[in-house]
């Protein structure tokens, strides 16, 4: 079946993520360091748990992935009160420097561009928030290949929750058959997909990457880059 539309997950599909948090996390505690006497491991521990506070209290929401509640818990664990000049520069810090970071994955230009001249729609489905998503898609450059994005913030409920790909979907104007999903979380993007029965890719990059036994959590395709996408939609399509 001849498919009309791609829908990719953002963060560890399209680019690296992990490298760049790294370096944002260390340009946030080199600011925070000139306030407070703390080593690297302590701040990592504790905006590790942070993360985690915050994720558990309000968890399904899109407000739960917001650096700057991380970082507000974080000021709160370190000085006994709220900073607001402090939390918000270090919020600001994070991403600008994220987004300095951030580079496309190899050969992932080059498939978008292949992809719109194939007359194929594409989406991106995300988690976070949207404001944050936008910037990051205008600092990779590919604003001109994306005809809609949707993230966990716009639909209420985060991945693999069935209201982020039927959204993507009615944005595309596009059935659950002519369409493919791309991602690199087993859970989140696969499940997900897998739950309105689009044919799923998953890519296979870092931890969140792993197969699973559950066929409901089983992908269609795994590939290791992104231009791999171009050949299933060709053997797909005959």
């Amino acid at each position: 079946m001849v498919k009309k539309a791609v829908l990719f997950d953002l963060d560890n599909t399209l680019y690296d993520y992990e490298g760049p948090h790294a370096k944002a996390l260390k340009a946030v505690y080199d600011i925070l360091s000139k306030k407070i006497n703390i080593s690297f491991i302590k701040f990592k521990e504790l905006y590790k748990m942070s993360k985690i506070e915050i994720h558990r209290e309000l968890s399904g929401l899109a407000s739960s992935h917001n650096r700057v509640l991380y970082f507000q818990r974080l000021i709160e664990k370190t000085h006994n009160t709220v900073d607001p000049s402090l939390i918000l520069k270090l919020y600001s810090t994070y991403w600008d420097t994220l987004l300095k970071n951030m580079e496309l994955g190899k050969g992932v230009l080059e498939t978008l561009k292949e992809l719109k001249k194939r007359n194929l729609k594409i989406a991106i489905v995300s988690d976070l928030t949207t404001h944050i998503q936008l910037r990051k898609i205008h600092q990779l450059g590919i604003t001109k290949y994306i005809d809609f994005l949707v993230t966990s913030e716009e639909a209420g409920s985060e991945k693999p929750h069935a209201i982020m790909f039927l959204l993507a979907l009615n944005k595309l104007d596009v059935s659950w058959h002519d369409a493919i999903f791309v991602g690199d979380n087993t859970i989140n993007d696969i499940e997900g997909a897998n739950s309105v029965r689009m044919d799923t890719v998953l890519i296979k990059k870092g931890s969140l990457a792993k197969e699973s036994n559950e066929d409901y959590q089983k992908p269609n395709f795994v590939i290791k880059n992104i231009p791999e996408v171009l050949n299933i939609l060709k053997g797909l399509d005959n």
